[in-house]
């Protein structure tokens, strides 16, 4: 098969200077050996869902639900669910603050990225982008760039990372190698975590090359949402509880 045409792009990766494209591909580096050490610090008891993305406002951890039900802010300090948000479309995976009082959601089933407003409760839709075929699945926001997951389901499921500025606008995409059904997105500042819905993985990645700095085990069986709320990670799985994990460094 004829190898894809490098499309380059001028903006560059989190100020890194590497083109995005899709000739790239997040994959295992060589000297990929690292085990990242993790310890639980707390387990918080969900109730019965269907729970896919995380995300943290500093004050509440965002439990999103598929299958129409409502996203969950739950109390990390009391583990009760504090106020629940309806959410737009048919099977929300991830729901992101972007920084300008609007919030990104991806929609599985609708295959769709939404920009939406809250109101009253309610996740209003602004404005969709269209992703089919691809379903696209975890989200995060780093501060500059909207990240995304897909993936495109046929003879060989293939998954990719999109990359969108502040408008929604793409900006490029790039395969995603050697890790096994990827999920959801968490960024803690510097360094992009990719879960593995499939072994139960977090992977570190090095966005200069885009390639596995490390992993460690998720205690959450078949592991979607992960978070950062400034010193711990908080992950979940799709019908687990919601854990506080303190990650050590990789190297």
């Amino acid at each position: 098969m004829k190898k894809l045409i490098w499309v380059l792009f001028a903006l560059s990766i989190f100020s890194c200077g590497v083109a995005f494209s899709e000739d790239l591909a997040i994959k295992r580096a060589e000297e990929y050996q690292s085990k990242i050490p993790v310890s639980l610090v707390k387990r918080i008891t969900l109730p019965k869902g269907y729970h896919e993305g995380l995300f943290f406002d500093d004050r509440f951890i965002w439990v999103s639900n598929g299958e129409g039900k409502n996203t969950w802010l739950i109390d990390p300090a009391t583990g009760s669910i504090a106020s629940e948000i309806t959410s737009p479309g048919s099977f929300t995976e991830g729901i992101v603050a972007s920084g300008d009082g609007t919030f990104w959601v991806t929609d599985w089933l609708d295959k769709k990225l939404y920009r939406t407003t809250l109101e009253n409760g309610k996740m209003i839709i602004k404005h969709a982008i269209d992703l089919a075929p691809a379903h696209p699945a975890g989200l995060v926001w780093t501060g500059r760039r909207l990240f995304v997951v897909t993936w495109t389901r046929g003879l060989g499921t293939k998954f990719h990372l999109l990359e969108f500025d502040e408008k929604g606008n793409l900006l490029g995409k790039i395969r995603i190698k050697r890790i096994h059904e990827p999920a959801h997105l968490g960024w803690d500042g510097k360094h992009l975590w990719i879960t593995s819905w499939y072994n139960q993985l977090v992977y570190k990645i090095d966005t200069d090359k885009f390639k596995i700095l490390g992993s460690f085990k998720s205690p959450a069986p078949d592991t979607t949402g992960i978070t950062w709320d400034g010193r711990y990670f908080w992950v979940t799985g799709t019908h687990a509880d919601l854990y506080q994990l303190e990650v050590g460094r990789s190297d």
